[in-house]
C-alpha cells in the first residue's frame, strides 16, 4: 500500500516545539532542499491544523527557505 502525498500549506502545520535542533542541522537540511525536497513529512490532523509526526527538520528548513507548501503524508 502506498500513502498519498499531498501539498499542504506550511502555515497550516504546527511545529513540534518540544524538539530542539541546532541551527546548523536545519541549515544543512536547507542546503539539500534547495536542490529538491527528498521525502515528504508525516503529519496528523490536530483539530484545525496539522501537527508534525516525522520530518521536523525538513519542515523547519522549508519554512526558513520561504516555501509556502510542503509535501506531506497524512497519518492517523
Amino acid at each position: 500500500m502506498t500513502d498519498d502525498i499531498f501539498e499542504i500549506e506550511i502555515k497550516r502545520i504546527s511545529p513540534n516545539r518540544r524538539i530542539v535542533y541546532s541551527e546548523e542541522s536545519i541549515e544543512e537540511i536547507g542546503q539539500i532542499l534547495r536542490h529538491g525536497e527528498l521525502e515528504p513529512v508525516l503529519i496528523r490532523f490536530d483539530y484545525d491544523s496539522f501537527r508534525i509526526v516525522d520530518g521536523e527538520k525538513r519542515f523547519r528548513a522549508c519554512k526558513r527557505l520561504g516555501m509556502t507548501t510542503i509535501r506531506a503524508v497524512i497519518v492517523a
